[in-house]
């Protein structure tokens, strides 16, 4: 997947919001970053397909995924993972089961432990906590090796040791090549994990830097 590039140059509307964003994802970590109702989720919401551009185009290697006119490519056929904000898990499935449908058994294993949750496999969300349903999204949005991964402020439960250890497992996703879209309000993991920044201001999202926060005292 060394090759796969993301270009996103479009527009969308969501009632009377309108996003105007233009940036290209490569392998590695993106990180979207700005202030709320900026038009962050909208973004991953757009690559997964779960909305509809309004004006030019979502291509990935220049095949167009979404643009007026064009076909539309439907959300299970784009190989994206996407972990939202509220996990969306399946109430009526175990951990375990919300990994089955999309890797062998023994991947399923492997994720579980990696997300700290071998010992909860069997436990439906409602048995879970907070930042256990957000390890466990994550672990399901990785299950099938996506080519794109959207992670939509997947630490925000998180104590600090579990959030090192989720920032690996992101890592990871990069570093096999899926290019990975990151949204997060927190600048220190922003410079810790980005490898590239697209950065929001009242709907405009282009790619540009992200200074370190200044020193304290």
């Amino acid at each position: 997947m060394s090759g796969v590039e993301l270009c996103v140059e479009a527009r969308l509307r969501a009632g009377f919001f309108e996003l105007d964003a233009a940036f290209a994802a490569r392998p590695g970590v993106t990180v979207l970053f700005g202030p709320s109702a900026s038009g962050k989720t909208l973004t991953l919401r757009a690559v997964a397909g779960l909305e509809r551009v309004s004006d030019g185009s979502i291509r990935r290697d220049g095949a167009v995924l979404d643009a007026p006119g064009a076909a539309f490519v439907a959300p299970r056929e784009r190989r994206t993972g996407y972990a939202p904000q509220d996990a969306a898990l399946w109430p009526h499935r175990s951990a375990r089961e919300h990994l089955s449908p999309f890797c062998d058994a023994a991947r399923a294993e492997e994720l579980l432990r990696v997300v700290g949750l071998s010992a909860h496999a069997g436990r439906r969300p409602a048995r879970l906590s907070g930042g256990e349903r957000q390890r466990l999204a994550l672990a399901r949005a990785v299950a099938h090796g996506p080519e794109v991964l959207l992670l939509d402020e997947p630490f925000a439960a998180l104590d600090d040791a579990a959030r090192r250890a989720m920032g690996d497992l992101v890592r990871a996703e990069a570093a096999r090549g899926a290019i990975v879209l990151f949204v997060t309000h927190d600048r220190e993991e922003a410079l810790r994990l980005g490898d590239a920044f697209v950065l929001y201001d009242a709907g405009r999202a282009r790619e540009g830097t992200l200074d370190p926060p200044p020193p304290e005292g």
